[in-house]
């Protein structure tokens, strides 16, 4: 298989570098830094900043690979903060985590004539703290995207959104918060990994905090605000 994986040299995306670099694929590992990806036997390192949105769209408009598999990984985060977030680190933010992926896509879904594409959103998506403001937007507005495009190219293009709570990498480690049910970088990407091998529409994990999260989502607005305001800044 062609293989497409973007966030691909560190964290979640550099785990599925190596799991999927198995003999049979060839990996398509787009990364700002491609240091640690050069000289991988069956793995092409493209060296991008998603930021940088015409550019990103340029490449993939003229990368001549049909891809059997993308996994839109890449995404940052701002430290947690009760501040107004500055408009351009609020822009930064939803042109790596949401436009870049359509900018993307544009050239790669019309050589698809069949397979998956992946998005890794995440549990901060479906609730809207006020000290992650960007992130869980970009997120948000992730979730949407996939559920359009995923009707958009049924059946013969299965889209697969997945939801992951914490996970230990180099992004979380700057976290400075409690991060409940906080999971191993090896568990939470062998679960990326069943959700695609099963076509998943939609898979969010772990699922005890999912739980929690969805019973929080049934309260009254008024009641979830409170609790915001009180343990979300």
């Amino acid at each position: 298989m062609n293989i497409l994986i973007t966030g691909a040299s560190r964290g979640i995306g550099r785990e599925l570098v190596n799991r999927y670099n198995n003999g049979k694929n060839k990996i398509y590992a787009v990364a700002r830094n491609i240091d640690s990806l050069k000289g991988i036997e069956n793995v092409v390192p493209i060296k991008l900043d998603l930021s940088d949105l015409e550019k990103v769209a340029h490449y993939f408009k003229n990368l001549d690979v049909k891809f059997d598999l993308v996994i839109a990984n890449a995404g940052i985060s701002l430290p947690h903060s009760p501040s107004f977030t500055p408009f351009e680190d609020f822009k930064k933010t939803f042109d790596v985590n949401f436009f870049s992926v359509h900018a993307m896509l544009e050239g790669v879904v019309p050589k698809m004539d069949k397979g998956k594409i992946v998005f890794i959103s995440s549990l901060a998506s479906l609730v809207a703290a006020p000290s992650s403001m960007p992130y869980s937007a970009s997120k948000r507005a992730l979730n949407s995207y996939a559920q359009s495009l995923r009707n958009l190219l049924a059946p013969d293009i299965k889209v697969i959104n997945i939801l992951p709570g914490f996970i230990k990498t180099d992004m979380t480690d700057k976290n400075d918060f409690y991060m409940p049910f906080l999971m191993d970088l090896k568990d939470g990407v062998d679960r990326i990994i069943y959700a695609i091998e099963k076509e998943k529409k939609e898979y969010a994990f772990p699922k005890r905090f999912y739980y929690l999260i969805k019973l929080f989502n049934m309260l009254p607005l008024s009641l979830q605000d409170a609790i915001l305001r009180k343990v979300g800044r």
